[in-house]
Formats: C-alpha cells, structure tokens, sequence
C-alpha cells in the first residue's frame, strides 16, 4: 500500500496509489483523481477534517446538494448526470478504503442520487453539416489526409476519443469482405467495429499518404500520427494529443459556420442520432456504441420530441 499526499491540491487527505492504478484507462484515472480531490478540498476546507474517519453520510448529502448549487465550472450547479458520477466515484474510493481498513463505512452508501436527466441536448449535426466539414477538409493540401480520415473515422463510428487516439495501424484489417477497427473501450474491453465504405476509403487514403511521405506504417505504429512535433520535429509516430483532436473539429465547423461547439462528442452524438433516425432499434444502436444501459442511448433520440409522429395517429378508429 503506498500512501501519498497530492501536492497540486489543497486538502491534507492522503491518497491510496493503489487504487488509481487499477484502472487501466488514463482517462479513468484523471476523472476519478479530479472527482475524489474535490470532494476533499471541500470537506477539508468547510470541516478542517483531515482523516477518513471523521466523514459521514451527511457530509455527502452536503457535498452532494453544494454541486447542485454551485458545484460546477464558474460556480453553476453540476447537471445531475456530472453529480451521479461523483457520488459514483467517492463510493467506489471509500469502497476500497473501507476494504484496506482505512475508513470504518462507506458514507455514500444510501444517499440519494439526483434523477438523471439531460441538461440540454447534444450537439448533433446534420447530414449536411457534416458533409460540408468533409468537403472542407479536402481544400487541406498539407494534413487533409489525415484531418479527413480521423473526423470521418469520429462519424461514421461513433467511436470515443480515448478509443481513437489508441489505435495502432495493426487494429485497422480486413475481416472477410470488410474492414474493421479492434478499439480498447471502456474499462479495458476489446470491441470490433465495422467501418463503412467511406471510413475505409479515408483512412486507406491517409495511409497511401503516410507511405508516400515515408511515414511510419508499420503495424505497431500509431494509426492516427500528429503531422509535425515542435518540441521534436523528428519523432511523429505518436499518438495525436486530445487537445489537437478538439481544436481540428472546431477549426473546421466554424470553417463550415456552425454556431455552437463541436466537439469528438458531438461527433458520437450524431453518429447515434444518425442510426436511430433511419429506425435501428434502440437496444441494437446501445450495443453498438458500448452504451452499459439503454437509458443512456435515449438521450440521443431525437425522435422523442417529435410529437406529430406519434404512433397514436396510425390507428385507425374509423
């Protein structure tokens, strides 16, 4: 067991290494690390508490009802869903303080969790929104290859961004008489997913072109590589930086004149909303994008809220 204090934050609480490690997603890591060290510098900075046996299950409830308030980025409340998964993460931490003998309870146990409901909709595009980035991108005569292979790969799979960033040139193969993608997905679970024509066309495209720059494109090189490195211009086979990813996206739907943000999210979200839309069940679009319950693939269903296509109006009482 390797207790350590986490200088970066303000609280006097140690925090047991052993448990972040155990994730194997960096990403997991990092949210977790963020949702655990805020709960302590609340709790440390309005009780002075400074061990895990001092916390009980009301100073949860108040933890949980200060995020609902003003909890949030520049002090808005947190939408529930962001509050479930805090409250998710503190129990699963005191979990495993409890079972090291580092706190008698876990506090979190039998708070009630706020309804999760969607704070406002996804940003999902259009058909032709997306088209118009696609088109866009080809005026690229520098990085287009690659721009063009990773925004199509983001919306035609539906595919995270943590998921595409670690994808190795090997995961990109043939499976009979098509083309898959082998991802690592959430929590560490292999997936397979099938690329439609243009995802195959594109990233067949970036990769002649990797080749005809003598670029590295041996299978255990980095699918998507970042086109130049300042700090050192001779080391590309990387994977990209998420930050990168971000600002390609947005560059191009601002290119295009959209309004709002896009994100790798809005990306997925229109992948999602693209399948539920041409009618695919819902059960079988959850499966497809590794969503753990159905509930959370609703979310994306435009559908919903258009009244005048009721099912109600099919039958017929005449």
């Amino acid at each position: 067991m390797h207790l350590v204090k986490n200088e970066n934050k303000e609280h006097p609480f140690l925090l047991d290494e052993e448990f972040f490690e155990n994730f194997t997603s960096h990403h997991t890591r990092k949210n977790y690390l963020v949702d655990i060290n805020q709960f302590l510098e609340w709790i440390s900075f309005y009780y002075q508490f400074d061990d895990y046996d001092q916390i009980r299950r009301i100073h949860i409830i108040k933890f949980r009802n200060f995020l609902s308030e003003t909890g949030g980025h520049n002090d808005e409340p947190c939408s529930p869903k962001t509050i479930n998964r805090k409250l998710a993460s503190l129990s699963t931490y005191f979990n495993f303080l409890v079972e090291k003998n580092l706190a008698p309870a876990n506090p979190v146990t039998s708070v009630k969790r706020p309804r999760a409901e969607v704070k406002s909709p996804t940003n999902a595009l259009k058909k032709e929104q997306v088209l118009e980035i696609f088109n866009e991108i080809e005026k690229n005569k520098n990085s287009g290859p690659l721009h063009k292979a990773l925004l199509v790969t983001f919306f035609t799979t539906g595919l995270r961004k943590s998921e595409i960033l670690n994808l190795k040139i090997k995961h990109f193969r043939r499976h009979g008489d098509n083309h898959i993608l082998e991802f690592i997905g959430k929590g560490g679970k292999l997936g397979k997913k099938l690329l439609n024509p243009v995802c195959i066309m594109a990233i067949e495209e970036y990769l002649a072109w990797m080749r005809e720059n003598e670029r590295e494109t041996a299978p255990n090189d980095w699918l998507f590589q970042p086109t130049r490195n300042p700090s050192n211009p001779e080391y590309l086979n990387k994977p990209l930086n998420p930050k990168t990813i971000n600002e390609i996206i947005d560059r191009y739907s601002k290119k295009v004149g959209i309004g709002h943000k896009v994100t790798p999210h809005s990306a997925r979200a229109t992948f999602i909303s693209a399948i539920l839309d041409i009618g695919v069940d819902i059960y079988v679009v959850a499966r497809e994008v590794n969503h753990a319950s159905v509930k959370t693939t609703q979310e994306y269903d435009k559908r919903r809220k258009k009244l005048l296509e009721s099912p109600v109006m099919k039958i017929d009482w005449e």
